[in-house]
């Protein structure tokens, strides 16, 4: 369901959406109204709706990005069970009719550890939002879904009170506020500690510790000048977000989980870390580096021989330089056995050892002694999901935000050779991204290194 080819300006355009979802008869199947409009910029326009569900995303080159408000499906669970119930859950919305209709969300990292934080995420949950943006190559549209019995009127009261943003595209937000206080989990005493007790531990090769830093800040947070300017600084990263109620998570991932389109798939190991300051060269040549990035390149290669009929994959590892530093990247392409869906791929790529560790499952049950919190959506896989297409993201380089809270969360592989004091150094260096988009005061600090924070 569309108008005529015709560019509407936004004013305009919610003119013509208001018309055509009067004019809604029920319907067991999805009718989506897209309308051609004037581009205008999404944050902004997400920064003005008071809807309590929102979300954003945008690919690495940031031509591909949409933004949605309120939620006309959702599909949600405390427990995950597994992936194939959610995934067919997912495809019952989906048709050729509407080749832009796609479903957004993601999955818990791990559904054993769960806390209030995290309450609003679920194990799972997918949203096919209510009013969308979505644009590409400078081109954007206005979208409406409805389906079932809907409250018209109440649907029509949420398009009116939608606002479109007047000023400029790519204004700069200001982030001024002072952090009150600062604590990290684990601290640097026992971050120490564990980490040996990981290295001393024979049953496992590797374990990615994670530190999860809260920072309480003077004045409540803008979220999306947050992510605004976590744009500026992170080029060539999925930047997303997501909103359910008062929390939002968001990030900048440059790490590609799979991308599928019908039986095409694509995936990439990224492990093995310097900072920017480092000749890359030296990255290439660590051993322990090596090492840890070869744990990924063996996982994600038995996978795709389990679910491929043929693939390939870089030779030798290249250097992926972001904001934050150095990556080892070895890139997978692959074409899929009839029958294997994204469900399958998810069963046996995530997580990988990049975030995970070696052997899984020994791993896992460390990552779960030792780090004591939740890890909710971080390290778990995002994305969207359309008709026979789907794209998963890893959540790293991301951070929680509620009212004047933020937490960050990063993490360091652990492998032989590992050092406390430099893999804690790498994490901080990961994190640093969503200090210094922030104008910060000195402040006292609970971390046992005692950084200014500046």
């Amino acid at each position: 369901m569309s108008p005529k080819n015709n560019l509407f300006s936004p004013q305009e355009a919610q003119e013509q959406m208001s018309s055509f979802v009067a004019a809604y008869k029920p319907s067991r199947s999805i009718k989506r109204i897209e309308i051609k409009i004037d581009p205008v910029d999404m944050l902004s326009w997400l920064s003005l709706q008071k809807d309590s569900v929102k979300i954003y995303g945008a690919n690495q080159s940031d031509t591909v990005s949409i933004a949605g408000i309120g939620q006309a499906v959702c599909v949600t669970g405390r427990s995950l069970g597994n992936f194939k119930n959610v995934f067919k859950q997912l495809r019952n919305f989906l048709s050729p009719q509407y080749p832009y209709l796609q479903w957004y969300g993601g999955f818990c990292f791990d559904e054993r550890l769960a806390d209030a934080e995290w309450a609003e995420f679920g194990a799972y949950r997918f949203v096919i939002p209510r009013f969308e943006l979505a644009a590409q190559s400078g081109k954007m549209i206005f979208c409406c879904n409805l389906t079932g019995r809907e409250n018209i009127k109440s649907i029509l009261r949420q398009l009116a009170a939608i606002r479109f943003p007047l000023q400029p595209q790519g204004r700069k937000d200001s982030l001024n506020t002072a952090i009150l206080r600062r604590s990290d989990q684990p601290d640097q005493e026992l971050w120490k500690k564990d980490v040996g007790r990981i290295l001393a531990d024979t049953s496992v090769e590797k374990v990615v510790l994670a530190r999860k830093t809260s920072l309480h800040f003077k004045q409540e947070l803008d979220p999306w000048a947050m992510l605004r300017q976590l744009k500026a600084v992170t080029p060539n990263s999925y930047h997303f977000a997501f909103q359910f109620k008062k929390t939002v998570f968001l990030g900048a991932s440059p790490e590609r989980l799979f991308r599928r389109y019908a039986r095409c798939i694509e995936s990439e190991a990224l492990a093995g870390t310097m900072p920017e300051s480092t000749d890359p060269k030296e990255l290439q040549d660590s051993d322990k580096n090596k090492y840890e990035h070869s744990l990924v390149v063996d996982a994600i290669d038995a996978s795709f021989k389990e679910f491929c009929t043929a693939f390939n994959r870089d030779k030798a590892p290249g250097i992926l330089t972001l904001a934050n530093g150095h990556h080892l990247i070895t890139k997978f392409q692959g074409q899929l056995k009839d029958g294997i869906n994204d469900e399958d791929i998810l069963q046996l790529l995530h997580p990988t050892p990049a975030l995970g560790g070696t052997p899984r499952q020994e791993a896992m049950g460390m990552i779960r002694r030792l780090e004591g919190f939740s890890r909710g959506w971080y390290g778990a896989p995002i994305g969207y999901v359309g008709l026979d297409w789907a794209e998963f993201v890893v959540g790293i380089r991301s951070g929680l935000v509620r009212g004047k809270n933020l937490s960050v969360f990063a993490g360091a592989g652990i492998v032989r050779g590992s050092e406390a004091r430099s893999e804690w150094d790498e994490v901080e260096n990961k994190i640093s991204n969503f200090i210094k988009i922030i104008q910060i005061f000195p402040v006292s600090c609970s971390s046992k290194r005692g950084y200014e924070l500046r």
